[in-house]
């Protein structure tokens, strides 16, 4: 298993933690009435923003946790170089995140078309990154099995 791939499935890992906390806060946040109100917004963005500085906090913890756990397994140092292979896979998750995250940007703007709350048409755009950053390293971790 390569250095790159092993980053994939340590993102596919963080992915899944991430979006559990996030579902978390924004289901007990709605049922506790705390985006209601004139300021729901404000307090929807402001925990938003907390919870991406935790994600990133969160990757680059679990990544270097994947890091040392996988030397100490295996023994072996990673080979950190990139070759073609790694780019073009790389290209390849780019174009299927922001595919994901598009399909969801569109999808909060026809929600908000229709006559749905500013909270869900945001939910819908943050779901849609969530989905797009997921399925993108699915889509790597697909071509590095299939071995292109």
């Amino acid at each position: 298993m390569s250095h790159e791939e092993r980053n994939v499935i340590t993102e596919i890992l963080a992915n899944a933690v991430i979006i559990g906390l996030f579902v978390w806060f924004l289901v007990a946040g709605q049922a506790t009435g705390r985006f209601d109100g004139p300021d729901g917004v404000q307090v929807w963005a402001v925990l938003v923003l907390k919870l991406i500085g935790v994600s990133i906090v969160m990757g680059i913890v679990l990544a270097i946790m994947m890091a040392i756990f996988w030397r100490i397994l295996t023994g072996e140092k990673p080979d950190l170089t990139r070759d073609e292979r790694d780019r073009a896979i790389s290209g390849l998750g780019w174009k299927v995140s922001m595919l994901g995250t598009a399909v969801g940007f569109v999808g909060g703007i026809i929600a908000l078309a229709l006559g749905w709350s500013v909270i869900a048409g945001l939910n819908l755009m943050l779901a849609g990154c969530a989905f797009g950053d997921t399925a993108g390293n699915l889509a790597k971790f697909h071509a590095y099995r299939r071995g292109i």
